[in-house]
């Protein structure tokens, strides 16, 4: 029984030492949103991946950017993948900026034609948003995909 207790005392001793080095990462806050995203796209083999126009912003996705440090979404008309990354001035700005990024996903949910590319529908309800530092990501992605996306971002901006 002491032996049990103590081999208990030292994982919990141990999980504590590689949590408290754990959390000394620095999220960078000079990375270029264009650079970002074009190297998560390439990432993914992002061939079919094309940036949307500026008017694609506020026309289809309905968001307001102007207050935005920097944005950029890729998206593949022919299977539904689509990649963005957006960062917010501040951190006062980042919820501002999670908030339009997660309404902008319900609303693709809410207006999907089921007939239009069923097959794909998995990956748009499936869709994650991550905010690391300033900077709000979301992916519409095949699970594998959007798990490579997300690992090379926090390679990417963490120091």
């Amino acid at each position: 029984m002491k032996k049990n207790a103590l081999v208990l005392i030292s994982a919990i001793v141990a999980l504590s030492l590689l949590a408290g080095c754990g959390g000394s990462a620095k999220v960078r806050d000079d990375v270029d949103v264009g650079e970002l995203s074009a190297a998560l796209a390439a990432n993914i083999g992002g061939d079919g991946l094309a940036p949307v126009s500026d008017g694609y912003y506020a026309g289809a996705m309905k968001i307001d950017v102007t207050d935005f440090a920097g944005y950029d979404v890729k998206v593949n008309a022919n299977n539904a993948d689509e990649i963005g990354v957006f960062k917010a001035g501040d951190a006062a700005g980042v919820a501002d900026v999670k908030q339009a990024v997660e309404t902008y996903i319900q609303m693709r949910k809410d207006t999907w034609m089921t007939e239009y590319m069923p097959e794909h529908r998995p990956k748009l309800d499936a869709a994650e948003i991550k905010t690391l530092g300033n900077y709000v990501m979301y992916a519409i992605l095949s699970d594998d995909a959007r798990e490579a996306v997300f690992s090379a971002i926090e390679k990417q901006l963490t120091a």
